[in-house]
C-alpha cells in the first residue's frame, strides 16, 4: 500500500503564472486558494497588505517579478498560502498523507499543514520571517554541481564566507554568502562550465553569519500563538530527521537562518521509513525533480518529476522513479483530450522528446535495450548472432506489428531508443518494423492473408527487409527492373531480375533462419501486360541458404553502418498470390490483373509505406542528435586542456566549444519539436488516402509533400549535428564505443535512403509551383527576439524563391523539352524546397513552446535553435535579398545573448535530453 509524502518547498520556486492557470483550470483549487487566502486576512497579524485571492486569482495576476516588488512580506504570503491550498486538495484526492517534508522555509506551511499552526498563526510566522529577511545580509546562487565539488568553489574562491547552504540533489547545490565573494565563486563555476545562476532573492539565508536574525525570529515565533505538536509527523531537511512530538519548533523553524538544507539525505530517511508516493504541495517543479533525482533507484513516485510538469494536482498522476530507467509521467485514463491550451494539447517536455505512452512501455524498451552490452568490434559471423539477440529482446518488448503501427508515437520510440542503443539495430528496426511490417499492414488488402508472417515477425522466428533500391539505376523506384509475371496455373508470380543493373541492393542478415524480403517489382499478368509496381513479399534463405532462385552477391561492407549489405538477383523465384500485396487491385480467373488506380497512383499507393518512415523517423534522428550533444557536453565538461591560454580548465569552459555544444542541444531541440510535428501528421493521415497525384520529378510529394519535407530536414540536420559533437570531441568523437561514429552513419545514410532528399528537394521545388498565383511576401517582425521572427523570414524566403523559380520555368525557350527547361534549374528547386522544409521546422518552434508549461530553458533552446537556424542561412538570405545587411545586423549579439542565456540551464537541459546511461 502506497506511503505518501507531502513536500513543502522553500522560497525559490513559485511561478505566480503557473498558479494562475492552474486554478483557472481546477475549480477545487481555485477554491481552496480562495479560502486560505481569505482566512490570512482575516486572522493573521499581516499589517495593510493587498488582498492575496484578489491578487492573484484576478484577470491579471502579477508575474514574478513585479509581485517580488511590492510590499515586504507579500511574495511569502503568496507562495505560503499556495501551499497551504496545494496541500489541501492533494488531500483530497490521493488521501491524507503518511508525513511531510520541509525544505527550508517550506518549514512554516509545513508545520501549518501538520496543524501545529492555524492558517492565521502561520502565516503571521511567514509574515514575520519576511520582515527578519528584509534585513538579512547576503546573496544565494544556485550552482549545477554536487555537494563536494560546491564546497571545494566556495573554499577556493569565497575568502571563507561563502557557504553550502541548501543541497538540493547529486548535481544541484545552493551557495550563500556575500555579494562579491558569491560572485567570485560564480565566475570560477562558469570558467569550470558549470552552472552558475544568482536566485532573485533579496536576502541571505542557511548562513551562520546570520545569528542575530536567528535569534530575531525566534523571539518572534515564542510572543506568537503557541505552537502545537504537528498531527501528522514532520521531516525536515535542515534537522535532517523527523521532529519529536516534543521538539522546541520555533527554534528548529528558526535554524533554516543559519542551517543548510540536505535533500537527499532526508529523502534517504523516508525511503528508509517505507515512503512510496511523493506530492509537491505547490505549483512549482524543482522539488518533485530534485526529488526524483535523489530517489532514482529506490522505486518511489513522484509527481510531475523530471518532466517541469506543472498541472494542477491529480490523482494517480505521478513519476515511477524504477532502478536504471528514466522518469516516466503516468497519466490517468482521458488525460490526453483534458490539458489543452491555445487550442492545443498541452505536454511535458519528456512527451514533447518521447511521445504520449502507456506509463510502463519506456521503462520496458529501456530493460529490453540494456540488457545486452553494447559491441562494435565484432566480425560478421559474431555480430549478427549478437544483433539478433538484441532484437529478440527488443520485439518481447513491443506490442504486435498491428498495434504498433496504431501508435504513431509508440512505434517512434521503438525505433528511436533502438536507434540510441545501438544504430544497427536502429536501422533493422527500420527495415523490418517500419518498412517491411509496414507494407504487409498496409498493402495486403486482407491482412489474414499474411498473419502467419506477421507473427513470425513478431516473434523473432522471421526476418525481413525491404528490397526497393536497383543498383544499376538512379531513381530506380520510379521504374523497376525487377519483374513479377503471373503464372495462373499455379495462381503464383515468378520474380525475374532482367539485368545485372536490375538487381535489388539492401539489408539481408545472413544469420541462419527464415529470412525474406518485401520486394517491389513490375506486375505482368497472364496476358503479358504491366500493371504497374506492386510489393511482394518474398522469401530469401532459410536454415540451409539462399531458395531456389535467388542469388546473394558476398557482402558489401559499409563501415559507417556494418550491417549485411548485399546484390539480390531473382531468376525464377516463386512466390504465392497470397503475398503479393495487392492492395485494392485483383485478378480475375484467367490471370488478368484488374486495378482501380492509375500507374501513377499504385507506385504512390506501393511507396506509402514512405509515410511511415517519414513520420518516425525524425524522433530516432532528432534523439540521436540530443545523445551525442549530451555526450560532447559530458566530455567537455571533465576533460581539462594543457593549452597556454588557460591550463586546467575544462573545454567546455571555452567560449568556442560552448557556442559548438550549447548550439548542438539548441539544434536538436529544434529537431525534436520537428519530430513530434511530424508524429501528429502521421497520425492524422495514418487511415486516410487523401495526397493529391502532384505531377513532379519523383512520387514523394504526392506520397504526403511535409512528411518528405520533414525526412529531408531531419535527415540534414541530424547528420550535421552529430559531426560537430564528433569533432568537438576530438579523438574520442571517431571511437566506435562512444557510438558517435555510429550516430553520423545512421543520419547520413539517411540522405540517400528511405527517399532520397535531395529528389524529395527537387520534387518538393516542383510541386510548390503549383500553388497558387503569387502575392505579396508576409510581414517580417522587427524583433529578432519575436517568435515569429524566424518563421516569417523563411516563409518570405520561399516567396522569393517561389517566384523567381516560377518565371524561370513559365516561359521556357522555344522548342524546349521538359529536361532542357528543367536541367539548369534543378538546384534552385532543391533550395527552395529545402527552404520549404525548413520553415515548417521554424513554425515547429513556437508551436511546440505553445503546448509546454512555461519554463526558461526551453523558451532559451527554442531562440538560440533561431537564431543559430538565421546565421547558417544569413549568405542566401542577403543573396536573394529576402534580408537587408540591416535587418540582420544585430543577429551576431543577439546569438551570444542566446547562449548565455541558455547556459544557466546547461545541467537541466542535459539531464532531460539524456537517456540512461546503462542503455548508452
Amino acid at each position: 500500500m502506497p506511503v505518501s509524502v507531502h513536500m513543502f518547498p522553500g522560497q525559490g520556486d513559485f511561478p505566480v503564472q503557473v498558479l494562475h492557470r492552474a486554478a483557472a483550470r481546477d475549480a477545487a483549487l481555485r477554491r481552496a486558494l480562495r479560502a486560505v487566502y481569505e482566512e490570512i486576512h482575516a486572522t493573521a497579524d499581516i499589517g495593510p497588505l493587498p488582498s492575496l485571492a484578489d491578487l492573484l486569482l484576478g484577470e491579471r495576476p502579477p508575474g514574478g517579478r513585479e509581485l517580488a516588488q511590492g510590499p515586504v512580506g507579500l511574495p511569502q504570503l503568496a507562495h505560503h498560502g499556495a501551499a497551504v491550498a496545494w496541500q489541501r486538495v492533494l488531500a483530497e484526492r490521493h488521501g491524507p498523507p503518511d508525513a511531510l517534508l520541509a525544505v527550508s522555509f517550506g518549514e512554516l506551511a509545513a508545520l501549518t499543514a501538520a496543524g501545529a499552526w492555524t492558517v492565521g498563526a502561520g502565516a503571521s510566522a511567514a509574515y514575520g520571517l519576511a520582515r527578519v529577511l528584509a534585513g538579512a545580509p547576503g546573496a544565494l546562487a544556485l550552482i549545477g554541481c554536487g555537494e563536494e565539488r560546491a564546497g571545494r568553489l566556495a573554499a577556493r574562491a569565497g575568502g571563507g564566507r561563502v557557504v553550502v547552504g541548501c543541497v538540493n540533489g547529486p548535481r544541484e547545490c545552493v551557495l550563500g554568502g556575500p555579494p562579491e565573494q558569491l560572485a567570485a565563486v560564480e565566475r570560477l563555476a562558469a570558467e569550470q562550465g558549470l552552472t552558475a545562476v544568482r536566485l532573485h532573492l533579496p536576502f541571505g539565508s542557511h548562513h551562520p553569519e546570520l545569528g542575530a536574525q536567528r535569534q530575531q525570529f525566534e523571539t518572534l515565533l515564542r510572543n506568537g500563538p503557541p505552537i502545537r505538536p504537528p498531527a501528522v509527523p514532520v521531516y525536515s531537511a535542515v534537522a535532517g530527521r523527523r521532529y519529536a512530538p516534543a521538539e522546541d519548533l520555533a527554534a528548529r523553524a528558526a535554524d533554516c537562518l543559519v542551517r543548510p538544507a540536505h535533500l537527499p539525505r532526508i529523502l534517504a530517511l523516508l525511503a528508509a521509513h517505507g515512503h512510496t508516493d511523493y506530492h509537491e504541495a505547490g505549483p512549482g517543479s524543482a522539488l518533485g525533480r530534485n526529488a526524483a533525482d535523489c530517489l532514482r533507484g529506490t522505486g518511489a513516485r513522484v509527481s510531475g518529476a523530471a518532466t517541469d510538469d506543472t498541472s494542477t494536482p491529480r490523482r494517480g498522476r505521478g513519476t515511477t522513479v524504477q532502478k536504471g530507467t528514466r522518469e516516466t509521467p503516468e497519466k490517468e485514463p482521458g488525460e490526453k483530450g483534458e490539458r489543452r491550451e491555445k487550442g492545443e494539447r498541452s505536454r511535458t517536455l519528456e512527451e514533447l522528446l518521447h511521445g504520449r505512452h502507456h506509463p510502463g512501455y519506456l521503462p520496458r524498451l529501456h530493460r529490453a535495450l540494456a540488457r545486452h552490452p553494447y559491441r562494435v568490434a565484432e566480425a560478421p559471423a559474431e555480430r549478427e548472432p549478437y544483433l539478433y539477440r538484441r532484437l529478440r529482446a527488443l520485439l518481447r518488448a513491443l506490442p504486435t506489428a498491428a498495434e504498433l503501427h496504431a501508435d504513431a508515437d509508440a512505434l517512434a520510440a521503438a525505433l528511436a531508443w533502438a536507434a540510441v542503443a545501438d544504430p544497427r539495430l536502429g536501422m533493422t528496426v527500420v527495415t523490418q518494423g517500419v518498412l517491411g511490417q509496414g507494407s504487409l499492414l498496409r498493402l495486403a488488402g486482407d491482412p489474414g492473408r499474411v498473419r502467419p508472417e506477421l507473427d513470425a515477425v513478431d516473434a523473432g522466428a522471421l526476418r525481413i527487409g525491404y528490397l526497393v533500391t536497383e543498383a544499376g539505376r538512379a531513381s530506380s523506384h520510379l521504374g523497376a527492373g525487377t519483374v513479377a509475371e503471373f503464372q495462373p496455373d499455379g495462381r503464383e508470380f515468378v520474380l525475374r531480375t532482367p539485368e545485372e543493373a536490375d538487381a535489388k541492393f539492401g539489408g539481408v542478415p545472413q544469420y541462419p533462419g527464415p529470412r525474406g524480403a518485401v520486394v517491389i517489382a513490375r506486375a505482368v499478368d497472364a496476358a503479358g501486360r504491366e500493371g504497374g509496381v506492386f510489393a511482394f513479399l518474398v522469401e530469401l534463405a532459410d536454415h540451409d541458404g539462399p531458395r531456389p532462385g535467388v542469388t546473394l552477391s558476398p557482402p558489401v561492407e559499409v563501415g559507417a553502418l556494418p550491417l549485411s549489405y548485399h546484390r539480390v538477383r531473382f531468376d525464377g523465384v516463386r512466390v504465392p498470390e497470397a503475398h503479393w500485396l495487392r492492395d485494392d487491385a485483383d485478378l480475375d480467373g484467367h490471370g488478368r490483373l484488374h486495378d482501380p488506380r492509375t500507374p501513377a497512383d499504385r507506385l504512390r499507393r506501393t511507396l506509402a509505406v514512405g509515410q511511415d518512415l517519414w513520420g518516425v523517423l525524425p524522433t530516432a534522428l532528432a534523439a540521436l542528435a540530443r545523445q551525442s550533444a549530451v555526450l560532447a557536453v559530458r566530455h567537455s565538461r571533465h576533460r581539462e586542456t594543457r593549452a597556454a591560454l588557460a591550463p586546467g580548465t575544462p573545454l567546455l569552459a571555452h567560449r568556442s566549444q560552448q557556442r559548438a555544444l550549447l548550439g548542438a542541444l539548441a539544434d536538436a531541440f529544434a529537431l525534436s519539436c520537428a519530430a513530434a510535428r511530424a508524429r501528429e501528421l502521421l497520425a492524422a493521415a495514418r487511415e486516410s488516402d487523401t495526397a493529391g497525384a502532384e505531377s513532379g520529378f519523383a512520387p514523394w510529394a504526392a506520397v504526403s509533400r511535409p512528411l518528405s519535407a520533414y525526412k529531408a530536414h531531419c535527415a540534414d540536420e541530424a547528420e550535421r549535428i552529430v559531426a560537430d559533437c564528433q569533432r568537438r570531441c576530438g579523438h574520442a568523437g571517431l571511437a566506435d564505443a562512444n557510438r558517435l561514429a555510429g550516430y553520423h552513419g545512421f543520419a547520413r545514410a539517411f540522405d540517400p535512403a528511405g527517399g532520397d532528399s535531395r529528389l524529395i528537394r527537387y520534387d518538393l521545388g516542383r510541386a510548390l509551383l503549383d500553388e497558387t498565383a503569387p502575392g505579396g511576401p508576409p510581414p517580417l517582425p522587427t524583433d529578432l527576439a519575436d517568435p515569429g521572427w524566424w518563421p516569417a523570414v523563411l516563409a518570405r524566403h520561399q516567396h522569393t524563391l517561389t517566384s523567381w523559380l516560377r518565371r524561370a520555368t513559365t516561359a521556357p525557350p522555344s522548342g524546349a523539352t521538359p529536361f532542357e527547361t528543367w536541367n539548369p534549374l534543378l538546384d534552385r528547386a532543391a533550395e527552395l524546397g529545402a527552404t520549404y522544409a525548413a520553415r515548417l521546422a521554424a513554425e515547429d518552434l513556437p508551436r511546440a513552446l505553445a503546448t509546454l508549461p512555461p519554463d526558461e530553458a526551453t523558451t532559451a533552446l527554442a531562440h538560440l535553435a533561431a537564431l543559430r537556424a538565421a546565421d547558417r542561412l544569413a549568405g542566401p538570405l542577403l543573396r536573394h535579398r529576402t534580408l537587408t545587411p540591416g535587418e540582420l545586423a544585430g543577429l551576431e549579439n543577439a546569438l551570444e545573448r542566446g547562449y548565455d542565456r541558455l547556459l544557466p540551464h546547461l545541467d537541466r537541459v542535459e539531464r532531460a535530453f539524456a537517456f540512461p546511461d546503462d542503455m548508452v
